[in-house]
């Protein structure tokens, strides 16, 4: 028996580390955690209390499987990020909403599945040199392409390879994810515990490494206003933010679904990730 399932996939049956220091820290205050792989057909979700998605890094792979079996788990123990959250943040279209209401995020054209596209003819519209090009559900930067006025054809290549079946994101690169670098922004239970600024993605700064950084003020307030957005909230959360080449704070994703957290940097994390997983498991117990 346990208490608290830590959701992960069949690649990292016993999690990374950085998630496996939630273990000892929730059994200093009484609480039985363990790692899950979640599509293991063998498991009962009805044994734990609790679930915590923590490592599960392949449902883009899978994404209607994943959201049955979280359906599943929330009927049977409390599920956190839970349901409604992660049926929404597991399609980054929820970009568009927050977009309508009034966040700045990174300039995005929504591309819909099977729709016919001219990517050279988007690019010199927007007067775009380089763009981004990412499914719509995707995770650890898969099919994620830098596409540049050079290699358009490619990118047209990629875009007939994955359209036809998902739909996409073109963005501009933004040069300063190389310079002033994108910076997460990291909450538990809406409460920020540290801010990251992160390495470039797509191999772009191979020495370069992720660091502990002071969040800025005007990060902070748009982090936290994203957080009132939210229609629960969530357990934990991670606010992905980058300044433009004009200075501006935009928006590169909210990730409530099983972002990395960067817990090893910052022990004060764990313990406080640890104090609010122990205080929703209490509160269950009182309903119960």
């Amino acid at each position: 028996m346990f208490d608290i399932a830590l959701a992960t996939c069949a690649s990292l049956p016993e999690l990374d580390s950085d998630n496996a220091l939630l273990i000892p820290a929730l059994a200093e205050r009484g609480l039985r955690a363990r790692p899950v792989v979640w599509n293991a057909p063998e498991v009962d979700w009805s044994q734990p209390q609790m679930t915590v998605i923590r490592a599960t890094w392949d449902y883009h792979h899978q994404r209607a499987d994943f959201l049955t079996w979280a359906e599943h788990v929330a009927s049977l123990n409390a599920l956190w990020n839970p349901l409604d959250i992660l049926r929404r943040n597991t399609h980054k279209f929820y970009l568009r909403d927050l977009e309508g209401q009034g966040i700045l995020i990174v300039p995005t054209l929504w591309l819909e599945q099977g729709a016919q596209v001219n990517l050279a003819s988007l690019m010199m519209q927007h007067n775009w040199s380089r763009v981004i090009l990412k499914p719509a559900v995707s995770a650890s930067a898969h099919a994620t392409l830098l596409i540049t006025s050079e290699c358009v054809e490619a990118g047209q290549a990629h875009l007939e390879q994955y359209l036809p079946g998902n739909d996409m994101l073109l963005q501009p690169f933004l040069s300063t994810v190389t310079s002033s670098r994108e910076r997460s922004l990291i909450f538990i239970d809406g409460v920020f515990t540290h801010a990251i600024e992160r390495a470039p993605a797509l191999n772009l700064d191979a020495s370069a490494e992720d660091r502990l950084i002071t969040a800025q003020e005007d990060e902070l307030s748009l982090s936290q206003r994203l957080l009132t957005l939210l229609p629960t909230q969530p357990l934990y959360a991670r606010v992905d933010l980058i300044h433009d080449e004009a200075g501006m704070l935009r928006l590169m994703e909210l990730e409530l679904v099983e972002p990395g957290l960067w817990l090893a940097l910052a022990p004060h994390a764990v313990e406080h990730f640890a104090d609010a997983i122990a205080r929703k498991v209490k509160v269950g117990r009182r309903v119960l």
